[in-house]
């Protein structure tokens, strides 16, 4: 046994190995089946994925689908998806499976349909049916997305992860985006955008642990579309620079910027962490990858198979919040994972995770929060809250939000589906303790 699974290993599947099979068995069926692989910790030779690959393709291909629908996936491909746990693929799946093949999802990733900027047009648009971006690049077609990137809004990603699961999302989050866009938002990955600073310049600079020591830095650091996100580095004095993701190594490398902003687990994917000295995690924004469905697509399909894609993209919001936090803490060591865990890609790197104290985010939330320093928010609020309806929008999600404690794990948050009342329990929250034992700490009770 032992031997055969070393045979499976010594001839990893290169990128054109993968082509190749997809282009010859689809795809989505490739993906899945090197889903399943990933499952099992295994790194399929081109062989054993091909077999797998073309008995996936044969079973789903068993009976013609009622409806066929289209799932552009911006730029992930089969590299992201060891460490960034997305949910694209589990979710086609859950689709399928549940509709016994009545749905059949065609999952276009790597850039073969949209990129980031482009994907949440295209859904608009009912060019594609599902589409997934991070929300802070699909802000700049669906400027409401800007609703989760409030500065300081969130103080973990336990607050990330509730409002999720969270009724109340329905008023907050769902409705305008159905109304003013025709997405309804399904499921996501949810992080906290932090500061990557470059091995080049930052490498025996001492931590960077307080707002005072980050506001003298100003530092060229390469960011992404979201308003907000730019409103905020500004008010840090960090120089915001406009990079495309690809660009960013060599950006820094040739000393271009000091460094460029993401949430726990991007630049894991790309390879920036070999070029990274120390991450802030400053927490100051939400960075998330989000799946949207086109609504009125949705709403052609009879209410059974309704039903049943809401199912599965609850099931795989559950799936995503269990996978990408150990994902961040074991594969990424990335985050709030102090000391960092051996073997993982900030480990690997020699990467410091600064985490600051409570009073230095006190500090920060008080000079980028509208809370606190609502002067230079005052026409985005006014904005954001035509945009809504009715109601403060930052109010109302700074309340949600600091409903769950800022030590909470978002292992703790009780999922449920967000489109159903929630119960007492939910609201009240004996689970969201976050005060004991079972709390982040660094210190050592002997």
């Amino acid at each position: 046994m032992q031997e055969e699974k070393k045979s499976i290993m010594e001839k990893p599947v290169s990128r054109r190995d993968f082509t190749r099979i997809a282009m010859t068995f689809g795809i989505t069926s490739t993906l899945m089946a090197w889903s399943g692989f990933a499952k099992a910790g295994v790194s399929p030779s081109a062989e054993t994925l091909a077999q797998k690959a073309a008995s996936i393709q044969k079973d789903r291909y068993k009976s013609a689908p009622k409806f066929k629908l289209r799932y552009g996936a911006a730029d992930h491909s089969v590299e992201t998806s060891w460490v960034a746990k997305i949910g694209t693929v589990e979710f086609v799946n859950e689709v399928e499976e549940r509709t016994n093949g009545a749905i059949r999802v065609e999952h276009l990733g790597s850039g073969t349909m949209c990129g980031e900027m482009t994907c949440a047009e295209k859904c608009t648009q009912g060019i594609i049916d599902f589409y997934l971006a991070s929300n802070n690049n699909a802000s700049v077609t669906c400027q409401y997305l800007l609703t989760l990137d409030w500065g300081a809004l969130w103080q973990n990603r336990a607050q990330l992860y509730n409002f999720a699961f969270d009724y109340r999302r329905e008023q907050l989050f769902q409705e305008p985006m159905r109304r003013l866009y025709n997405i309804e938002m399904l499921h996501g990955d949810y992080g906290l955008r932090s500061l990557f600073m470059s091995k080049r310049k930052y490498s025996k600079v001492p931590d960077v642990a307080t707002v005072e020591q980050l506001t003298k830095l100003r530092a060229k650091v390469r960011t992404t579309g979201t308003r907000f996100g730019l409103k905020s580095l500004q008010l840090m004095k960090i120089n915001p620079v406009a990079i495309s993701f690809d660009e960013v190594v060599d950006a820094v490398r040739q000393g271009a910027i000091d460094g460029a902003d993401a949430w726990e687990i991007p630049f894991s994917v790309n390879r920036f962490t070999e070029h990274t000295a120390q991450q802030l995690y400053l927490k100051y924004c939400a960075g998330c990858w989000i799946t949207g469905m086109n609504r009125k697509k949705l709403l052609t399909l009879p209410s059974n198979l309704q039903n049943e894609i809401m199912e599965a993209a609850y099931l795989t919001q559950v799936n995503i919040l269990g996978k990408e936090e150990a994902s961040i803490a074991t594969k990424a060591g990335s985050g709030d994972t102090t000391p960092t865990i051996v073997g993982s890609e900030h480990w690997k790197w020699g990467i410091r995770n600064v985490v600051w104290t409570d009073a230095e985010y006190d500090k920060l939330e008080k000079l980028i929060s509208p809370k606190f320093n609502p002067k230079v928010w005052t026409e985005d609020m006014k904005r954001m809250n035509q945009l809504m309806g009715k109601g403060d929008n930052f109010q109302e999600m700074y309340k949600i939000a600091r409903e769950v404690p800022r030590h909470a794990y978002a292992i703790d948050i009780m999922p449920k589906r967000w489109w159903k009342k929630n119960p007492s329990w939910y609201v009240k929250g004996p689970w969201k303790r976050g005060t004991g034992d079972w709390v982040k700490s660094d210190k050592k009770k002997v």
